[in-house]
């Protein structure tokens, strides 16, 4: 399993950070493996993703499975070689937001072989994607 978890503080109030990263469809703004994401169901519980991670491409269902209001999300897809979960916790500071995000990876048959190249190039990407997020809301 590979673990990788990113942090940054956002100037904007929790509740305005919470709402953007609620509306998944807004990832495609800002996660650069992520080509298109649309709701499927009314509650906004489910989405269709189109995921590019390089030594793979995944169409699949994102599902939210938990959700605190201004505090924690939680969602997760699953694909025939592998699941992953994604966390992102909400923890006011001041006026301003510090915003963790944790993803946990399960590669699965053969997709293990590849886990040490995708573990290098997750941490990276995630930096990223937190660092264009963080720019989209604070501009």
């Amino acid at each position: 399993m590979i673990e990788t978890k990113v942090e940054t503080l956002i100037q904007k109030p929790v509740s305005i950070v919470f709402a953007y990263v609620r509306n998944m469809t807004n990832q495609t703004a800002y996660n650069q493996s992520i080509y298109s994401c649309e709701v499927k169901n009314p509650e906004a519980t489910e989405y269709k993703i189109q995921i590019d991670l390089g030594i793979f491409k995944l169409n699949e269902i994102y599902k939210i499975e938990e959700v605190i209001e201004n505090k924690r999300i939680i969602a997760s897809c699953t694909a025939n070689g592998m699941k992953f979960t994604d966390s992102y916790e909400f923890l006011e500071q001041g006026q301003n937001c510090l915003l963790s995000i944790s993803d946990k990876m399960e590669l699965k048959g053969l997709f293990q072989l590849s886990e040490g190249l995708v573990k290098m190039n997750l941490k990276t990407q995630m930096t990223e994607n937190l660092n264009k997020l963080k720019k989209i809301l604070e501009s």
